[in-house]
């Protein structure tokens, strides 16, 4: 048996342990090494619902790291949670995988009480270490914006963060002296970078928009720990109508400058009772999850002169006739509010029903 030569031997050894570790180095580099998630999917790439669902995760982590209560404000992952949705999935997918956050968007949407917010560079600092890259955009804060005021002080109304392509929309949501939550519209400076993110497929921003503060609940969503609104079809709801238009301080500050306000004690107490009524209206129609609308005076007042119109002596405001229920009566009744007259018939309306309630016992509450 002719003896084995052990330098041949060894060598090849080498030669193969190279090219393996050389076929390692470029499988890791083309698959593994870019920064960002190192997860696979079957096929051995890296799929948009990897990258969607390692963004996300890296991401929470930094807002738990930081103790920033961050919940899932992004429609499209929202709407899969419904009930019909869940029965659904669980009927086709029967292995562990990836069902709501990974929505095939280039944009996942949170949202943040901004009164919890304190301003941390640690956290910008944590997440540019993370790889994230980062854009803040700011606005002028009208919580401090009055008839008298013209306040310049900028707040942050939106962080973007994108990691390899994916991007994380943070709204922040700010509360109002109308005990409800603003978010302020996304408005990009002359300088910044327009191709950041997909702007138009933002979920916020391209106006700003009011919510009532939804009750939280914390939930498991694809393995991560996630806050969700409790009740998500509402929020829903009201994301589709939550367009909000800001009071034209300059306008109105220079209508009064021309025609002053009435300050006499009847007009002061005739707009203090108006107001109380316009809250009255508004809480039953919540109640009673019937939008509105103010309408003739009062909406010419707010649009005019940021406030109520002295001499109007009544309060407007409207419904569509698909939203009108006989049960309305009923509720203002409860409220305090009773039914004075009633205009037209329902079936033959033309587009939509006024008030009625509100404009007849208008004075029946004012003349107290």
């Amino acid at each position: 048996m002719p003896r084995v030569n052990r330098t041949i031997v060894l060598s090849l050894l080498v030669i193969s342990s190279s090219v393996f570790l050389l076929f390692q180095l470029y499988y890791y580099r083309k698959y593994v090494g870019k920064a960002g998630p190192h997860i696979l999917s079957r096929t051995g790439h890296l799929t948009s619902s990897d990258v969607q669902w390692q963004t996300v995760k890296k991401f929470l982590a930094l807002a738990q790291r930081f103790r920033l209560p961050m919940f899932l404000a992004d429609t499209a992952a929202l709407g899969l949670l419904s009930q019909d949705a869940l029965r659904q999935r669980d009927r086709q997918v029967r292995e562990p995988h990836c069902s709501f956050l990974c929505t095939d968007r280039p944009i996942t949407s949170f949202a943040v009480y901004a009164n919890l917010w304190k301003y941390d560079p640690g956290f910008l600092l944590a997440a540019e270490q993370k790889g994230f890259e980062l854009l803040q955009l700011r606005g002028e804060d009208p919580r401090l914006a009055s008839l008298d005021t013209l306040s310049g002080e900028e707040i942050p109304l939106h962080f973007l963060l994108r990691l390899n392509g994916h991007v994380i929309q943070v709204v922040f949501l700010y509360e109002r002296s109308g005990n409800y939550l603003w978010h302020g519209a996304l408005r990009l400076r002359a300088h910044a970078d327009r191709s950041f993110a997909p702007f138009k497929m933002l979920d916020y921003g391209r106006h700003a928009g009011v919510y009532d503060r939804p009750q939280l609940v914390l939930t498991v969503l694809d393995g991560l720990d996630v806050q969700v609104p409790h009740n998500i079809s509402r929020f829903l709801s009201e994301q589709r109508h939550a367009r909000f238009l800001e009071c034209r301080y300059r306008d109105a500050h220079n209508f009064l400058q021309l025609f002053p306000d009435d300050s006499s004690a009847a007009a002061v107490d005739f707009r203090r009772k108006a107001k109380s009524l316009l809250h009255v209206a508004a809480r039953t129609l919540a109640l009673l999850d019937i939008p509105f609308w103010l309408s003739s005076g009062t909406c010419l007042g707010w649009f005019r002169q940021c406030g109520i119109i002295s001499y109007s002596r009544d309060v407007d405001v409207g419904i569509f006739i698909r939203d009108f229920r006989w049960d309305i009566v009923a509720a203002f009744r409860n409220a305090g509010l009773s039914l004075k007259h009633k205009f037209g018939k329902v079936r033959k309306v033309l587009s939509e029903l006024w008030c009625f309630i509100l404009m007849g016992c208008v004075y029946f509450m004012l003349s107290k």
